[in-house]
């Protein structure tokens, strides 16, 4: 029985519990390398080293796509070595990227510096985050899952501030520091101590010792990474992630402009900000809990239709009503499509071969992320507003939703 077993079925709660937590906070402490953490460093970076916002955002697109490169690796390793080792290594690697951060000194140093807080956070803690709650919970995995998602929400919510007051206090240097450490100090240790493998090889059954879910098969699939590769669920469902990021990452980005092209000032953008965030909360728990009674490609006409409503309703009108509809659209969007990725592949592919299936999957959401942006871009300049990009955003979505009713459920390999 493996290292620590004995102690850990002696544990006063079931161990899935402590998995979930350290989950959680794994994805919480992504925010270092997430947009939402990146983007309050942009101001004071690009002052002191002398370059514009431009080549910056370019840089972080660039980065963005190298640091995803490799996770199709980065998976594959996890599924050899386990998931503690590999945070282990992780969370160390992320603690460094902040720390190179700190000693930026030019446009290339910079680029880099994107490349190591994207890979480190996306491709790798994301990643082994939601596969070790994947390992511990089958019939429950749903629910579970997009719990332990919600601590990227909840990071969003954190971080920006934590940022803007360590930058103030300690400059943008002193800021990574404090973020390197911070890293050090919280997730590497719980990643070297917590993380474990399934909870079969230490004695214990999944879903953190519940009953079983009625009606529920005990039997799981196991898909290699080619199986899965050769199915038409693999590619909805990164179709799936590949266009909530793309147009999500687009609308955020661009929040303020689109808004005032519906006539609503910035004061309330913000608020509306505030209620994207909360219905994002609540429709991914929600999704979760249904992804433990139905399948998860039954759900997707419902995210990708709350997608195309969100491009089309500020296409299409404005006033007040327009912009609320507009920002419960993308919160429910957002987080129907954070549930089902976080647990779809692991329901479909099995566990045996999750990290090879979603660090290749991973590569299209954020690579969505890093391209949607650009056809906004586009649009602007050449129109002078986001009418086409809207459109065109909401037809894709359309196409997609309607694609879940033609994808059939994999057969077994």
């Amino acid at each position: 029985m493996r290292e620590g077993a004995h102690l850990i079925k002696r544990l006063p709660i079931h161990y899935g519990w402590i998995i979930l937590a350290a989950g959680t906070l794994g994805s919480f402490m992504t925010l270092p390398g997430q947009t939402a953490g990146v983007s309050v460093f942009f101001d004071p970076v690009t002052q002191e080293l002398g370059i514009s916002r431009t080549w910056a955002s370019v840089a972080y697109s660039a980065g963005t796509l190298a640091g995803i490169l490799p996770a199709p690796l980065v998976g594959r390793w996890i599924d050899k070595r386990g998931p503690r080792i590999t945070a282990t290594i992780i969370a160390a690697a992320l603690a460094l990227a902040c720390a190179y951060m700190a000693m930026v000194r030019s446009e290339l140093m910079l680029l880099i510096g994107f490349a190591m807080l994207r890979g480190t956070a996306i491709s790798g803690l994301s990643l082994v985050s939601g596969y070790v709650v994947n390992l511990w919970f089958v019939q429950r995995r749903g629910i579970a899952a997009a719990a332990a998602s919600l601590g990227v929400a909840a990071g969003s919510m954190v971080f920006p501030p934590l940022i803007d007051f360590l930058i103030a206090q300690y400059g943008w240097r002193g800021a990574y520091v404090a973020l390197a450490l911070l890293v050090a100090m919280t997730i590497l240790p719980v990643a070297a101590l917590v993380f474990r493998g399934r909870p079969e090889t230490l004695g214990l059954r999944p879903d953190a010792g519940l009953p079983p879910v009625a009606g529920r098969t005990l039997e799981e699939p196991s898909f290699t990474r080619k199986e899965a590769l050769g199915t038409g669920v693999f590619w909805l469902l990164s179709a799936v992630g590949f266009l909530t990021n793309a147009i999500g990452t687009a609308l955020l980005l661009n929040h303020f402009s689109i808004m005032l092209g519906t006539g609503i000032e910035r004061g309330a953008a913000l608020v509306l900000l505030s209620a994207l965030a909360a219905v994002q909360v609540t429709t991914t728990l929600g999704t979760g809990a249904l992804v433990d009674h139905y399948e998860p490609r039954r759900l997707v006409p419902f995210s990708m239709a709350a997608l195309a409503a969100a491009s089309l309703l500020p296409a299409v009108g404005s006033g007040i009503v327009i912009s609320w509809m507009y920002a419960l659209c993308v919160g429910a969007a957002y987080g129907s499509q954070q549930a089902i990725s976080a647990a779809g592949y692991a329901q479909y592919f099995g566990r045996d071969n999750l990290g090879a299936i979603r660090g290749t999957a991973s590569l299209f959401g954020v690579s969505g992320a890093a391209f949607g942006p650009l056809p906004f871009a586009a649009s602007i300049d050449w129109t002078g507003n986001y009418t086409y990009a809207l459109i065109g955003s909401g037809a894709l979505s359309l196409a997609c939703g309607a694609a879940a009713f033609i994808v059939k459920p994999p057969a077994p390999p």
